[in-house]
């Protein structure tokens, strides 16, 4: 795994706990973190669309990652053991066969139990089949996609299409489409040479004040700004 670290970041390490009922709305983070399943069961609805989470199970969220998380109710609370995330480029559902280990170590270290953690990742097979986990996989990709002909072709009605969206995403397909795009493309800012003008160009922006608009609504910062920072930024 290449060394993409940046360990000025805020780790935010610890173990959480949750009411195994509980709903967390829509969020965004402003720095990465990984969240690694310790009990009960919940699912997580983000740019990677609906991930259902148990005891074992790693969820990757790098910079600007936006998402709501729902609780399966149980017997169990939900107990997360939160660790910083530098690589951005590694984010979605995981595994990992021994997160206690990862307690232990982060309780001396939560850099290292990181590094343990980025180690020792696998893939899991768990995907939410759910119409709306496919149309966030859709909204997501670089192809440009009417939502009147998508829910025409999946049998889902056009009036139901974003209230049944929302009611998972926690926003709208429209917003939930622009955010995505507005992400690839900061992340093409701040990881690519190529001239912003050819970043709006591929992301489906508008034009350049357009992708200078979304990413600033994003991020804060509009992408000119990001560039120049990592211009500026000094090299080990």
């Amino acid at each position: 795994m290449p060394a993409q670290r940046n360990y000025d970041r805020p780790p935010g390490a610890g173990v959480d706990k949750f009411p195994a009922d509980a709903v967390l709305p829509r969020h965004r983070h402003l720095h990465g973190y990984a969240s690694v399943v310790l009990a009960g069961t919940f699912t997580e609805a983000s740019f990677w669309g609906l991930m259902p989470a148990r005891p074992g199970d790693v969820l990757l969220h790098g910079r600007f990652d936006s998402h709501c998380d729902y609780g399966q109710g149980g017997a169990h609370k939900v107990q997360l053991l939160r660790l910083p995330w530098v690589y951005d480029h590694i984010e979605g559902h995981f595994c990992i066969s021994d997160p206690d280990e990862l307690v232990r170590v982060a309780e001396d270290d939560p850099w290292v139990a990181m590094e343990m953690l980025a180690q020792n990742l696998r893939p899991t097979r768990v995907i939410d089949s759910h119409w709306t986990h496919v149309l966030a996989t859709a909204l997501k990709s670089d192809d440009p996609l009417s939502l009147q002909e998508w829910a025409e072709r999946t049998g889902v009605r056009p009036e139901a299409l974003s209230r049944g969206f929302r009611r998972y995403f926690g926003t709208s397909p429209r917003l939930y489409r622009l955010e995505a795009r507005s992400r690839r493309a900061w992340q093409k800012v701040v990881c690519s040479t190529q001239t912003l003008t050819t970043i709006a160009h591929e992301c489906g922006f508008a034009d350049l004040a357009h992708l200078s608009r979304s990413v600033r609504a994003l991020t804060g910062a509009p992408p000119s700004a990001w560039r120049a920072s990592i211009k500026s930024a000094p090299t080990d």
